[in-house]
């Protein structure tokens, strides 16, 4: 496919060069042919001679979309602006507007690429902020400014907008949005609070809005009143009786009232949830924990490795640090707290717990080898040799570690040394993209440019066979 794109440019470029007798092309069309090849320089130079004979926005726009494709994004904002200057001084026909709009659309193109649409926000924000000082009533204005706000991530402004909005008399839709942008807000904020109390508005003006009882109801569960989360949970489900997340959530916030019958109550909506929907793991993961009965160590850290599924961090390492308290000797709670830590890039704090976790657990080479890394990171090297060559030698088969253990020679700059890991690897995992680009770039630091682009080529034809998930 590429092969006949390049030859369609090709001669498509030729016809532009011959360009006399039967086939006599335009300026404007010259220019359009040479950009559309590639060609930018000449592409600029015939758009800007059209300028100079014919200073209409239509060819400012074609002349500025030539900068563009020439990635000289300055000198075609330039241009833009100098069409939109035109535009302003002319008469205000169809056309003329569809080309301003045109501009317009590409000069936000421009900013954004120039990593400036930051400006855009700034200039809207100017803009409306001669617009409230004008008329103070206009919520409108002031509602839009909150939005620009939010974007240029001045939260507090964006709340103060916000508040002056709902102050003034604004309409149903316009006060339902604002107290959802105000309550997302205070969620990034994590006033939770503040949030709860503009969910709840929101979900009393729209009164059939799932969702917000659904935000509701987990504000009212992170603050802990889980009576009132039981309630919204309930309101949602009146609202769509096959809303899974909401069975779940309620069930969640009974568990939490702390005796037998709010679990039996618990139990009956997580089975209500798996009855709609057998392979919902949310509602199989709640049920477990229902089923659980003993608090122990074990219980406590494979609670832990669910709230880690669910993406609560945090709850998991509570988990982990109770289990260890309940179990000073207890393994896996080290182990999984430490893979923690690491993940956050603590990686001090991880091999301590990954060392606690071999303490009790010798056998455990997932821990050695994490400890290798971290203590890689660290720039221990001998530690991380050491943990190395005791995984290799436990684990001879297993492909990670030769891929890793090339990532602390590359750190050594021993790249012969990480070439043949890498290759060992390969050889256990013939089919895998990251080893083939890891040992690429290791060919080039060795100056094997033909094997490190061969290795590149496997690693590129193996992405394009591979899978679509």
């Amino acid at each position: 496919m590429m092969k006949c794109y390049d030859l369609a440019k090709f001669t498509i470029y030729q016809v532009a060069e011959m360009n006399k007798g039967l086939i006599e092309l335009s300026p404007v069309q010259q220019a359009l042919i040479y950009s559309f090849c590639e060609n930018h320089d000449k592409a600029i130079q015939v758009s800007e001679g059209i300028t100079l004979s014919r200073p209409e926005i239509a060819m400012y726009t074609l002349l500025a979309k030539a900068q563009m494709k020439a990635k000289r994004n300055k000198e075609a904002m330039r241009i833009f602006k100098k069409a939109l200057d035109i535009f302003s001084h002319s008469d205000k026909g169809p056309n003329a507007v569809a080309a301003s709009a045109d501009c317009l659309y590409n000069l936000g193109l421009c900013y954004t690429e120039e990593d400036d649409i930051q400006m855009a926000y700034k200039l809207a924000i100017t803009d409306l902020t001669i617009a409230v000082n004008k008329d103070k009533s206009s919520y409108i204005a002031f509602y839009n400014r909150a939005l620009c706000y939010t974007k240029m991530s001045e939260l507090r402004m964006a709340l103060t907008d916000y508040g002056i909005v709902l102050l003034l008399d604004a309409g149903e839709t316009v006060m339902l949005n604002t107290f959802i942008n105000r309550g997302l807000i205070y969620i990034e904020l994590e006033q939770y609070t503040f949030a709860l109390e503009d969910f709840k508005q929101a979900a009393l003006i729209s009164k059939t809005n799932v969702s917000l009882c659904q935000a509701t109801a987990m504000c009212y569960h992170r603050n802990k009143e889980f009576k009132e989360a039981v309630d919204f949970f309930t309101w949602a489900l009146k609202i769509d009786p096959c809303f899974l997340d909401a069975y779940v959530g309620r069930g969640n916030s009974h568990m939490e009232y702390g005796h037998d019958e709010a679990a039996k109550q618990a139990q009956k909506d997580f089975l209500k949830a798996l009855h709609m929907n057998p392979t919902y793991t949310k509602a199989r993961i709640s049920l477990g924990y229902n089923l659980q009965i003993n608090t122990t160590a074990e219980f406590l850290t494979n609670r832990g490795v669910i709230h880690e599924f669910m993406g609560q961090q945090q709850n998991a390492m509570r988990d982990y640090q109770a289990a260890i308290s309940l179990n000073p000797t207890y393994s896996l709670a080290y182990f999984n707290a430490g893979n923690i830590y690491f993940h956050h890039r603590q990686f001090s704090q991880a091999t301590d717990y990954f060392s606690k976790a071999l303490k009790f657990d010798p056998e455990n080479e997932c821990a050695v080898m994490n400890r290798a890394i971290a203590n890689t990171i660290l720039k221990k090297y001998k530690e991380a040799k050491e943990d190395f060559a005791c995984v290799v030698e436990r684990c001879p088969f297993w492909a990670a570690v030769y891929l890793n253990r090339a990532h602390f020679y590359c750190c050594l700059k021993q790249y012969e040394l990480a070439e043949g890991d890498l290759s060992k690897a390969l050889s256990l995992k013939p089919d895998d993209v990251l080893i083939y680009s890891r040992r690429a770039e290791v060919r080039g630091k060795l100056g094997l440019i033909e094997e490190a682009m061969a290795d590149y080529t496997q690693a590129l034809d193996l992405q394009e066979c591979a899978p679509m998930m």
